[in-house]
């Protein structure tokens, strides 16, 4: 009943990803995989349901399913934090696997129904080799993706420290516990693999969970880098000189260009990164201090830092210039990062305004909001992170 449960709301989910408007391609990524996910647990329903005669036919596909949701997850990840390779021959890498097994179930597919009978009941008896080696690929497939999905978020999440002052609803957090729950699953698996006894039951209960888990939070993300206008443009120096480059012509900006995949292999963003930080990308150093000088200019006039979502794209149009070119300015000059920079001055504006005897009257929250930030947890931890006290200490030493 409850593997029903989890095809019923897997259904559900399938039909509301369809009908969604304006999906972008982790949707799709999204879509496919709960495809394959009610597939699979239907294929389970029918094995431990009906007789061997029935499900007989059906252990060539079966072992294929367990490869599959590995390679979904990363389409899926990748695609949501622009880190999939733009050359999509390089996807097809990771369907290799599941071919290969199915491959090697080709030979029992081809037996006649009584034979495949007799094989299923002696417990494989006759094709141990293929079973070891399906198994050993399944596995080391499991414990792959598990690690490098991690690896992906990771890498994510100091992306985003560089291009947004806030973490709220793009760190994926809920996508890292869910890659967690794959890996018990993987785990249980490696556990059967070595024992006699079946762990099958828990294994799918876990899936129908992670369905339920998945299809929740991934209908609910949107994306996270958007698109920036294309008639922003780079001036290097706008007193001197009138040389304008389009936004989308600088060579390291592979995930803020337009497109939805970026230009570079997830493999070489390290490389990428550390161009981008230590490249002057054309800025000499006098450019450089006139966008320095302009930028601080912009935050004390109009303390842009006070609208919650701030991104490092907008405030790089609000300069007219790159947005890699900002950060760099941010980089050299302030020596922090896009996140530090913004949430710093937030607790610079917080401080201000509570030494401000007619703001008494309103509550910390009250006068966090105000300076920008969008919640408690986001507020306290920048506070502490910066001054070295809780809000409520440094209130108390200052009153």
């Amino acid at each position: 009943m409850f593997y029903l449960l989890g095809i019923g709301i897997n259904l559900f989910l399938i039909l509301l990803l369809f009908s969604k408007k304006n999906k972008i391609l982790a949707d799709k990524f999204l879509l496919l995989w709960l495809i394959i996910i009610c597939c699979h647990l239907s294929l389970y329903i029918v094995v431990t349901s009906t007789t061997v005669n029935v499900y007989a036919n059906l252990f060539i596909v079966a072992p294929v399913f367990p490869l599959l949701h590995g390679p979904m997850l990363y389409f899926y990840t990748a695609a949501i934090t622009t880190m999939l390779p733009a050359n999509k021959k390089i996807w097809i890498l990771h369907f290799i696997t599941p071919f290969l097994v199915f491959l090697l179930s080709i030979p029992f597919a081809l037996l006649p129904l009584t034979e495949k009978i007799n094989v299923v009941n002696s417990g494989g008896k006759g094709y141990e080799l293929q079973q070891l080696i399906i198994t050993c690929i399944t596995i080391l497939s499991g414990v792959f993706y598990v690690v490098w999905l991690l690896i992906l978020l990771s890498k994510h999440k100091k992306n985003i420290a560089n291009r947004f002052s806030y973490y709220e609803k793009i760190t994926l957090n809920w996508l890292r516990y869910l890659i967690y729950g794959l890996g018990l699953i993987w785990v249980i698996v490696i556990i059967q693999a070595q024992s006699t006894k079946s762990y099958d039951n828990y294994i799918f209960g876990f899936v129908a969970i992670i369905v339920i888990i998945m299809g929740y939070f991934g209908i609910k993300q949107g994306r996270i880098y958007n698109n920036i206008s294309n008639s922003a443009y780079i001036q290097v120096d706008n007193i001197s000189s009138n040389n304008q480059v389009p936004i989308t012509d600088d060579p390291v900006n592979e995930v803020l260009d337009t497109k939805e995949v970026p230009n570079k292999d997830s493999e070489k963003e390290e490389e990428i990164l550390a161009k981008r930080k230590y490249l002057k990308s054309g800025l000499t150093e006098t450019s450089l201090q006139i966008l320095y000088e302009k930028l601080k200019e912009l935050v004390e006039q109009e303390k842009i830092y006070t609208e919650p979502e701030l991104s490092l794209a907008r405030l790089a149009e609000k300069l007219n210039t790159h947005p890699n070119y900002l950060s760099q300015v941010i980089n050299e000059k302030e020596g922090k990062n896009f996140y530090d920079y913004i949430n710093s001055l937030r607790v610079k504006e917080f401080k201000r305004l509570v030494q401000i005897p007619n703001n008494k009257q309103f509550t910390i929250m009250s006068l966090a909001f105000d300076c920008g930030f969008n919640s408690k947890s986001s507020f306290n931890k920048n506070f502490k992170k910066i001054t070295g006290q809780s809000p409520s200490e440094y209130l108390n030493d200052v009153n």
